[in-house]
């Protein structure tokens, strides 16, 4: 959740998450990055986390001074991502070569669902889920976070050998995968809105993406509706309007059984004067 209150440097004027629960803010007496303080301890070296300005439950690292100290750690853990990747993805291309058809749905084979409750889990494909319950998540298992940038795997909460992601950041590797697998292409209802999300609230990783891949392929600035790419936020949209409704109908009779009462109360005023 980003922050939304101020920071030690005043009213909050731009905040950009860059990586999971890690956002660069721009306030009016000075810029840096800002971590909640038990992230940082999850996370980080106890150099990085003695270096931070605590501040109501949050580490400051001012730019100029200390902020190198978390980029540096962060751009450590891409690069070994990255890595992490590249030999995953040589591996699969050797199979795939070794065994030709059918080798690309072998890779997934076996992969196990996520720890969630089964009534509530809705497979997608091999190793990708939506969690069910109140607060739904995209679950994306490691072997298929193997297509996907070391950028879009920070923003997702490793548990269990998957990635989860809120239905906001899943813009994130939704536009990774949607174009390796059909499945995540079915998921996104309106590219529109994916691209205005992404543009919206990720703008470090559009960014990044733009910059390695051809100008056709670049995602564009769109001025659309954010986070009503998948079902599951439209259903949560009719859902949230529905009950506004019922809301304002309730107002109404309300409104309207008091207009009631006072016409009555007035007709028994003016009879009480004729008498």
């Amino acid at each position: 959740m980003q922050p939304q209150n101020g920071s030690i440097w005043g009213n909050i004027n731009l905040c950009i998450e860059i990586a999971l629960n890690i956002y660069y803010i721009v306030g009016e007496h000075g810029e840096g990055i800002m971590i909640p303080k038990e992230h940082v301890a999850a996370n980080f070296s106890e150099k990085t986390v003695s270096a931070g300005k605590e501040s109501e439950g949050c580490l400051y690292y001012p730019k100029g001074e200390t902020m190198d100290m978390p980029l540096y750690e962060m751009l450590q853990k891409r690069a070994a991502m990255a890595r992490k990747v590249e030999l995953a993805a040589t591996a699969q291309m050797a199979d795939i070569r070794g065994k030709e058809q059918g080798a690309f749905s072998a890779l997934f084979e076996g992969i196990g669902p996520p720890t969630c409750s089964e009534p509530e889990r809705k497979c997608i494909r091999e190793g990708i889920y939506m969690t069910g319950g109140r607060d739904p998540m995209l679950a994306i298992h490691e072997k298929i976070a193997h297509f996907m940038s070391p950028y879009a795997c920070e923003f997702g909460r490793n548990e269990d050998g998957y990635l989860y992601y809120t239905l906001q950041s899943a813009a994130i590797p939704l536009y990774d995968l949607k174009e390796v697998f059909p499945e995540c292409r079915e998921m996104v209802l309106s590219e529109e809105s994916l691209c205005a999300t992404i543009c919206t609230h990720y703008p470090a990783y559009r960014e990044e993406y733009n910059a390695v891949v051809p100008e056709e392929e670049q995602i564009p600035q769109i001025s659309a509706p954010a986070n009503l790419f998948l079902q599951e936020q439209l259903d949560r949209a009719q859902a949230a309007g529905e009950g506004m409704q019922e809301e304002i109908q309730e107002d109404m009779q309300i409104k309207m059984q008091g207009e009631e009462r006072d016409e009555e109360d007035y007709g028994e005023q003016v009879d009480w004067y004729e008498h």
